[in-house]
């Protein structure tokens, strides 16, 4: 449930605002506001923004939470299930170039934020030194983006923060102990977002992509590959939709990537937990959806989408689940999502 305000404070200052209450671990006026800058229309060409503004990490990062903006009933998880977070406060500027075909836009932000999703109890992971670069190519029947955003963790997450002091514990009997516990802490870790997005009109057709990478320097938050494929059909105020997506990261298995670490009776426990970090996030799912969209008005759709995810074992990271990931076995879900979308 949200809200969204534009007030125009002159014909070149405008400010934004979005509220959105999402059952967040923190209930205060800070963590339902995903969007609160003041926009600043230099020339036709400039735009400069201030204060909290989406995360423009993925194509769809920035509308996300405005369903009606896009035909499914929500953005593929397998690609943004992962974006750590809806927002960043900082400073953007955008740059237009109208060209005879398409038009260029060049964006840049720097600035810090923190995650929206928490571990047990409200103690989100915190980013600094965060900038995104993107391009973009516009045109009537089609569009092109890159966008890459690198950023640093400031804090540690409860579970690395308890796994690494443990594991650094064992450099009496492990040389490299210390030095593996600094790979599994997040703290200071580099992080990087990259994807790829196009789409195209073909007539009453439209097809549409993206893939992405993420990676780090700790174990906790390893190389991933993921994307997605639609291929849509127009008929007057409906839309029918297939929609393919996928998150692919290399499975954790500490025995294979750290075969001299001492696995005994006394560090069974602490063995299994890290294999639990490392396989958190390394998520291994692909979903195949169909869907329908009905525009009841211009500013009104209903949308009907059923899904089939096959999940990998150790892979389920981000579906609800009981106990461990690494004790999770494969497994298949079916979803039927019912949603009315609008705006005004």
């Amino acid at each position: 449930m949200g809200v969204q305000l534009d007030y125009s404070i002159s014909n070149r200052l405008d400010f934004v605002g979005q509220f959105v209450y999402r059952e967040q671990d923190n209930q205060d006026l800070d963590s339902i506001t995903q969007m609160a800058f003041i926009r600043y229309d230099v020339n036709p060409a400039w735009e400069v923004r201030a204060g909290r503004v989406a995360a423009d990490i993925f194509h769809f990062s920035d509308t996300r939470d405005i369903s009606i903006a896009y035909p499914w009933v929500k953005v593929p998880t397998e690609v943004y299930g992962i974006v750590p977070a809806r927002s960043f406060d900082g400073m953007g500027i955008s740059y237009l170039k109208p060209y005879d075909s398409f038009n260029l836009t060049i964006k840049g932000f720097f600035g810090e934020g923190e995650s929206d999703f928490t571990s047990g109890e409200y103690r989100p992971i915190k980013f600094e030194n965060l900038s995104t670069v993107g391009l973009e190519l516009t045109s009537f029947d089609w569009n092109f983006s890159v966008k890459h955003t690198s950023t640093q963790a400031e804090n540690e997450n409860p579970d690395s923060a308890f796994i690494a002091p443990a594991v650094a514990q064992l450099q009496p009997i492990w040389s490299g102990a210390e030095a593996f516990a600094d790979s599994i802490t997040l703290k200071g870790a580099d992080i990087t977002y990259t994807s790829v997005y196009y789409n195209r009109y073909l007539g009453n057709w439209e097809i549409s992509g993206e893939l992405s990478h993420i990676d780090s320097d700790s174990i906790g938050l390893r190389h991933s590959f993921n994307g997605f494929f639609n291929i849509s059909y127009l008929y007057d105020a409906h839309t029918f939709y297939w929609l393919y997506s996928f998150a692919d990261t290399e499975k954790y298995f500490l025995s294979e990537e750290q075969p001299d670490f001492p696995i005994n009776s006394d560090t069974a426990l602490l063995a299994l937990f890290v294999d639990e970090v490392a396989n958190s996030l390394a998520h291994n799912q692909h979903t195949v959806s169909l869907g329908w969209r009905w525009d009841l008005q211009e500013n009104m759709a209903f949308k009907v989408q059923l899904e089939r995810t096959d999940i990998e074992a150790r892979g389920g990271g981000l579906r609800a689940r009981n106990g461990l990931v690494v004790d999770g076995e494969a497994d298949v879900a079916h979803t039927l999502f019912l949603a009315l979308s609008f705006s005004f």
